[in-house]
């Protein structure tokens, strides 16, 4: 299986800048959706699940991490 670590690099850098957005917001004391907040986290689990997944094999410094993950959250 092929996976593009460049464009998965660059979808995870944009889903944290849309969370850096939101929290921004929330400090300074704008009114955001709490929903918006929620799925702003979880896309940046799940893109962090995922690249634990990622994995050279033989390569002794990139190994398969599944095991290491994080819930997302529930409302």
């Amino acid at each position: 299986m092929k996976f593009s670590m460049d464009g998965f690099r660059d979808q995870l850098s944009n889903d944290t800048r849309a969370l850096k957005e939101i929290v921004g917001a929330v400090i300074r004391g704008e009114h955001y959706d709490e929903k918006d907040l929620v799925e702003a986290v979880n896309e940046v689990i799940t893109k962090s699940n995922v690249l634990n997944c990622v994995y050279q094999e033989g390569d002794p410094l990139f190994n398969d991490m599944s095991e290491v993950s994080v819930e997302p959250i529930e409302i």
